[in-house]
């Protein structure tokens, strides 16, 4: 397995001290599985498919506190007019014209408001 961090590199190397047991193997994909499945709680998500009739599809433990109507993105010339939903995971923002214009930013992503 490799990783880095701060721009430091780690690679680490495991072995199975008992043959024929694939228990090991099995906790290993069980636990990547959870981990590729609850991506939308730690990572950054543009033009998602996490609303259903302008309503957001809620993640499991997942609250939500606030809904905001009339609030702009002005990432763009012209700007868009959309609602804005504060929740215990993230802050989610998605067109009024379209639902598909939307971003999800879990908190975790936020350094500073």
């Amino acid at each position: 397995m490799m990783t880095s961090s701060h721009g430091t590199r780690f690679e680490f190397i495991f072995t199975n001290l008992v043959p024929g047991n694939i228990r090991h193997f099995t906790s290993v994909m069980g636990v990547h599985k959870a981990y590729a499945s609850s991506k939308l709680y730690r990572e950054l998500k543009l033009r998602g498919a996490m609303l259903h009739n302008k309503q957001l599809k809620i993640l499991p433990l997942e609250q939500v506190y606030r809904t905001l109507y009339g609030m702009w993105n002005l990432s763009t010339d012209q700007g868009s007019l959309g609602t804005f939903i504060i929740t215990n995971v993230r802050l989610v923002w998605f067109a009024d014209m379209n639902e598909g214009f939307n971003i999800s930013l879990p908190h975790l992503q936020i350094e500073s408001v």
